[in-house]
């Protein structure tokens, strides 16, 4: 008896706590939706307090799968992901309108965005403690799920998936082995990740061979990195560019680091347009797109260190409030004025005495553990009914999608269906490689943010991801 007294006020508490995170109106909406948003706090510890938005599935909310969300960086906000790229509600470039995004993934999931760690966007630590690493996170962004689960304990036993991009391929496989290693019961199904930072060495070798075939640069420089770095035979498997000791070979990968991220070309989207308005105006924005890559490259590292000499002051005058946060190339300038506006921090249930919202956090001071993640993915591979999706907008030279693949590859998983086309809307979007537990597949035509530059099949690849369906059509 006392057992189920002790279950009812633990409900009680649950359904007070999320009526207090209900969102019941949105500055720039004129109508709100029929499904229930809830924004506020989860606690990833005693002081620190991770702000999240979650919203309910448009289709069955009760039987759809839970479906939780991280931007990467690290220290970038998950509020990009939900209003730029797969969240119901897009803002729009006056910084003031909100407008409907017909590829929601939460046309079919429940979908749940965090912003994590503490000092990125709105969520924060009581004591300012900003010193964190990929352990701690896992960590952190284990006890907010938990947290999440008991403030909505009806979605406890839906079947759930974790997904995000970039620096979520860090992210995500922490947390998936906590998960499973975890004494709370979560019904995990799967994680998904777009243009992930798996391995730094396949993603640095990768690159100059995207680049290359790419036509950034010409055959007197592939000729010097073929020499130097590939001992005269420039395959996968002789070339090193991620961590030579040859000087010759260094130099000629950092020139090729200069063609890639520092001459005007978007590095997150190749065949998009710069907008230097905003986002090369600080070396800050070109030191951030580049921490991950030739990290083991001292020529690489030196140009990093001049580029930290300039920190502050601004290449172009264009915008006369640029952000030093900003990402490379990406205007976030109405993201900034809507998320900033006191009535939408007010209707999101803000903490009132926060700093203002950026992108990206430069507060933060994060440590780097893993350099790659095999071993956690062979950990998760092991469970049954268990799937992992490897995606990658094949724009992108952040985190590029030759990387990737070599990297699924290298999990040495057994192959079901070989690389090949998949379709909507009668048009390829994308190609394919499927093994036992885990696909691989690009996204055509896409860059670093798959949802934003190819929604509808980014929306198509999401529901035959969590719905177990193959990529055959």
């Amino acid at each position: 008896m006392w057992q189920l007294v002790v279950l009812c006020l633990w409900l009680t508490v649950a359904d007070a706590a999320k009526s207090d995170d209900l969102i019941t109106s949105l500055p720039g909406l004129s109508q709100m939706p029929s499904y229930k948003q809830y924004s506020g706090y989860l606690d990833a510890s005693d002081t620190k307090h991770f702000h999240y938005w979650f919203v309910e599935s448009q289709k069955d909310p009760l039987n759809d799968p839970l479906v939780l969300w991280l931007n990467g960086g690290p220290g970038c906000s998950s509020m990009g992901g939900f209003l730029t790229e797969n969240g119901p509600l897009h803002i729009i470039t006056d910084g003031k309108t909100l407008h409907n995004n017909p590829y929601s993934w939460n046309k079919i999931a429940n979908v749940l965005y965090i912003e994590s760690p503490a000092g990125v966007g709105y969520s924060y630590d009581d004591n300012n403690d900003l010193d964190t690493d990929d352990d701690k996170v896992s960590l952190l962004n284990y006890n907010a799920l938990v947290d999440f689960l008991k403030k909505f304990p009806e979605y406890s036993s839906n079947p759930f998936f974790v997904t995000g991009e970039s620096y979520g391929g860090v992210y995500l496989p922490t947390l998936s082995v906590r998960i499973m290693e975890g004494s709370f019961k979560i019904n995990f199904k799967g994680m998904a990740i777009g243009n992930s930072l798996s391995n730094y060495e396949m993603n640095d070798n990768s690159v100059v061979f995207f680049a290359y075939n790419h036509g950034l640069f010409g055959e007197v420089l592939w000729q010097a990195l073929t020499t130097y770095c590939c001992n005269g035979v420039a395959t996968r498997e002789n070339c090193n560019f991620h961590n030579s000791s040859n000087g010759n070979c260094q130099d000629a990968v950092e020139e090729v680091s200069q063609y890639i991220f520092h001459v005007g070309l978007n590095a997150y989207a190749l065949y998009d347009r710069c907008d230097s308005s905003e986002q090369l105006i600080y070396p800050e924005s070109y030191l951030k797109s580049i921490s991950h890559l030739f990290v083991k490259n001292p020529k690489v590292q030196e140009l990093k260190k001049y580029m930290e000499l300039f920190k502050g002051k601004r290449r172009h005058v264009e915008n006369p409030n640029p952000s030093p946060n900003a990402i490379q190339c990406y205007n976030d300038t109405a993201l900034k004025s809507w998320l900033n506006d006191a009535d939408v921090r007010s209707a999101l249930h803000i903490k009132s005495d926060l700093p203002p919202w950026e992108l990206c956090s430069s507060a933060i001071n994060y440590t780097k553990l893993y350099m790659d993640m095999s071993p956690q993915y062979h950990q998760l591979l092991k469970h049954d009914d268990f799937r992992i999706l490897l995606y990658n907008g094949d724009t992108d030279m952040v985190c590029n999608f030759l990387g990737d693949q070599w990297f699924a590859n290298s999990l040495k998983q057994t192959p079901k269906r070989s690389h090949a086309p998949w379709y909507v809307g009668g048009q390829v979007a994308g190609f394919a490689r499927v093994w036992n537990k885990i696909s691989f597949t690009t996204i055509r035509g896409a860059g670093h943010l798959v949802p934003q530059w190819r929604p509808s099949y980014s929306l198509a690849m999401f529901e035959k991801f969590i719905n177990n369906q193959p990529f055959t059509t």
